[in-house]
C-alpha cells in the first residue's frame, strides 16, 4: 500500500453482502454495489456526513430521448477533508423520467407511456455515486475482482464479523454451504418465473405459504419468509407492468412501486 493510493486501498474493499447480481439490455451481467454501504463507508472514514464528507448541490438537465421518451442527467459532486485539506470530486448520473412501454399483444396491453417520479431521486444517486467511484469506493467490483470466486470468499470471510445482514436472492443461492438455506429454494424460484399471470401468482403465494410454514422458514428481517415476499413482490412488478425477466439495479428501469405482494407465510 503506498501514500498515494491507501484511501483507495481502505474504501475498495466490498462487504459481498452488499452488493446485487444485475442483468442489463444484451445479456450483460454484473455486480453492482448498494449505494447505502457506499455512504457507510465514507463515514467511517471520514465522519458523520456533512462534517467530515458530504455533497455538493446538484445540477439537473432535462432531454428529450428518441420516441417522446424524457431522460434526466444529475452532475454532483462530493467532497471530504483529509488532514485539515477539503478534497473534492464529481460525478455524472442519468435516468429516464419518462419511458415508452411497447404494447404487449399477449396481455392485451397497449403502447403507453410511463412517468417515474423517482427519476431525479435515481440520477442522483447515479451521480453521487459515480463520484465516489473515483476516490475508491467499490473499486474492487469496478476492476472485476467479483468475478473471481475466491476473491469474493475472502471478502464474505473478511467482513463476517459484522452483524448479519438480511439476506438477499444473490446471497442465498451462493451461499450453498449455509445449513439454514431452505431445502427447495431453487424450485421456488423457478416456479416464481413461471408465473406470467396475477392468479397464477396468487395461487403460486398460498402453496408456498403452506411450504414455508412446514419446513419451518423463518421470519422477520433476517428470515427466509421476508425475502420470499421481497422476489415475489419484484415478480409482481414484473407482471403488472410487462417488463422483462432481469434482475435490474435499481435505476436500471421505472417503478412505479403501485403494488405490495399480499403473500402470508405464515
Amino acid at each position: 500500500m503506498s501514500e498515494n493510493t491507501k484511501l483507495w486501498d481502505i474504501l475498495g474493499r466490498t462487504d459481498p453482502a452488499h452488493t446485487k447480481s444485475f442483468t442489463r439490455g444484451g445479456g450483460f451481467k454484473g455486480t453492482a454495489l448498494k449505494p447505502m454501504w457506499s455512504f457507510r463507508r465514507m463515514t467511517e472514514e471520514f465522519g458523520p456526513c456533512g462534517i467530515g464528507w458530504g455533497v455538493g448541490e446538484p445540477t439537473f438537465q432535462v432531454v428529450p430521448g428518441e420516441n417522446r421518451e424524457v431522460l434526466v442527467y444529475c452532475t454532483a459532486s462530493i467532497w471530504y477533508r483529509q488532514e485539515n485539506t477539503e478534497a473534492r470530486v464529481y460525478g455524472v448520473g442519468g435516468d429516464k423520467v419518462v419511458t415508452h412501454i411497447k404494447a404487449n399483444e399477449q396481455y392485451k396491453r397497449p403502447e403507453r407511456w410511463e412517468s417515474d417520479d423517482e427519476a431525479f431521486k435515481k440520477a442522483f444517486t447515479d451521480a453521487v455515486t459515480n463520484a465516489l467511484k473515483l476516490i475508491g469506493v467499490g473499486a474492487d467490483i469496478h476492476m472485476g475482482m467479483f468475478d473471481d470466486n475466491k476473491y469474493v470468499n475472502t471478502m464474505r470471510h473478511e467482513f463476517s464479523d459484522a452483524p448479519a445482514q438480511k439476506p438477499t436472492r444473490h446471497s442465498l443461492k451462493k451461499d450453498i454451504g449455509d445449513i439454514t438455506k431452505p431445502d427447495r429454494w431453487d424450485e421456488f424460484e423457478r416456479e416464481l418465473l413461471e408465473c406470467t399471470t396475477i392468479p397464477q401468482l396468487n395461487k403460486f403465494k398460498l402453496a408456498w405459504s403452506a411450504i414455508a410454514e412446514a419446513q419451518g422458514w423463518q421470519d422477520g428481517e433476517l428470515g427466509w419468509r421476508t425475502v420470499a415476499r421481497e422476489e415475489i413482490n419484484k415478480r409482481q412488478q414484473v407482471i403488472l407492468n410487462g417488463l422483462p425477466d432481469d434482475d435490474t439495479f435499481p435505476g436500471d428501469r421505472p417503478s412505479n412501486g403501485n403494488y405490495v405482494s399480499t403473500i402470508q407465510a405464515g
